[in-house]
């Protein structure tokens, strides 16, 4: 079994696309005469998942780690990540009341409506938690669509009672449908007559366990071919499961420190006392605020007869001390909402996110021409004041960037830094 791979928003194969790499190459393969070895180049074209299996070039898995550490990166200054993101087990300080010697009794503001919570990202969609349900396995099916020899087109096809296509999705088989192993892009996704298909390119399922290829014993795979009978490096089977956003599980949970009193006081003796532990309760949440992530959580209890949540007294007659948030949020691409494409990413972050992570990575990528030009370009570092025609002045808003003084850094907060100037402070709502 492969090690897992990174979750990132950014698919790895649109980053390969953005920076011009042979898509086949990046997969760790060449395709015989259709997708051969760059003469000029030689293997230093061809990725590998790790950076120790091809000396001085990085690997997929690097690729992945600093493009996972770029997004949180631009997640942080402008206050919402790029694409939709569960986010799981928020804490946030509740609220307090402005005279801190007094407790408010019934959890509402002057207005009597539920006390506000600024969540830490903005552009919430959804109050809830990531749930999944198996579908089942289908059987891959591989062709030759242009009759050249290279079986390029992956289909996918099995009978489902989901009646939205974007909540189903493709992963390798045996990993419980954990979003680090999905199978993305797709290249087609329909659903029809109670049948889900999909088609992707048959190099973006040749199967994970190649991927901890030792150095001498696989240099790179060879797809061209049928699979099954000389070059079957492909997976056989996937697992198809919907995941959706589940609003019947607590998306508040809300806690209480044990006050001190008379009657109150741990003497345990170092065996544990109950007057220690938290009072816990769960509840709901609604979005006052998307933009802004400022929601009302509210105690409540799920009916599954009426398949609401019916909202309840809190458990102890004050506020809690801290409440625990489960939502779905993240910008989403306009070309996404109109099903024009599976991907919610939209192409101003997936090329800022592209930029920024190949600026930060410790080793070259691999590949020539185009794309090793301009991955040097973004590396190179601005506050580097000699250069061959002699010193340079380095401009303030090089020095003064959040991001750092690599050229993708610069081009990046360039772009970004409006959204920054008008985000709100991260304050409590009372």
């Amino acid at each position: 079994m492969a090690r897992a791979a990174t979750k990132t928003l950014l698919r790895l194969d649109r980053y390969a696309q953005i920076m011009g790499i042979n898509p086949v190459h990046f997969a760790q393969a060449i395709a015989g005469e259709v997708f051969p070895i760059d003469s000029s180049c030689g293997e230093g074209t061809v990725w590998y998942q790790y950076a120790w299996q091809h000396m001085d070039y990085v690997g997929r898995d690097e690729l992945a780690r600093a493009i996972a550490e770029a997004e949180e990166d631009l997640a942080r200054l402008v206050g919402y990540w790029p694409a939709p993101k569960w986010v799981e087990e928020e804490i946030r300080a509740y609220p307090r009341y402005y005279r801190r010697d007094l407790f408010r009794l019934g959890g509402t503001d002057v207005r009597g409506a539920r006390v506000g919570v600024k969540t830490r990202w903005g552009k919430i969609i959804a109050p809830g938690q990531r749930a999944t349900s198996e579908i089942g396995t289908a059987t891959v099916t591989y062709t030759d669509e242009d009759g050249d020899g290279l079986y390029e087109t992956a289909t996918v096809s099995i009978a489902t009672t989901v009646s939205d296509v974007k909540e189903i999705h493709v992963y390798y088989e045996g990993y419980g449908g954990r979003d680090e192993w999905e199978i993305r892009p797709t290249r087609t996704k329909t659903l029809s007559g109670g049948t889900f298909t999909a088609t992707f390119w048959s190099w973006q399922l040749i199967d994970p366990d190649y991927w901890e290829a030792f150095p001498g014993s696989v240099s790179y795979i060879d797809i061209y071919g049928q699979p099954g009978v000389a070059h079957n490096y492909f997976v056989t089977s996937v697992d198809v499961y919907r995941v959706y956003n589940d609003t019947t599980q607590a998306s508040a949970r809300f806690y209480w420190e044990p006050l001190v009193t008379s009657s109150v006081v741990c003497r345990c003796g170092g065996s544990g006392c109950p007057s220690c532990q938290l009072t816990t309760q769960d509840g709901c949440l609604v979005v006052r605020d998307p933009m802004l992530g400022i929601v009302a959580p509210a105690p409540a209890t799920y009916d599954e007869d009426e398949g609401e949540w019916s909202g309840d007294c809190f458990t102890l007659c004050r506020d809690p001390d801290y409440v625990k948030l489960w939502y779905y949020a993240g910008e989403i691409s306009e070309d996404y909402l109109a099903g024009r494409t599976d991907d919610p990413l939209s192409d101003f972050w997936a090329r800022n996110i592209a930029y920024l992570a190949t600026a930060r990575l410790e080793y070259p990528i691999c590949g020539c021409g185009s794309a090793q030009t301009l991955s040097d370009r973004l590396r190179g570092d601005l506050a580097v004041t000699e250069s061959k025609q002699g010193p340079r002045a380095v401009s303030l808003d090089v020095l003064d960037n959040p991001l750092g003084t690599l050229r993708g850094e610069v081009e990046v907060w360039r772009r970004i830094k409006h959204l920054v100037k008008d985000r709100v402070p991260e304050v409590a709502v009372v």
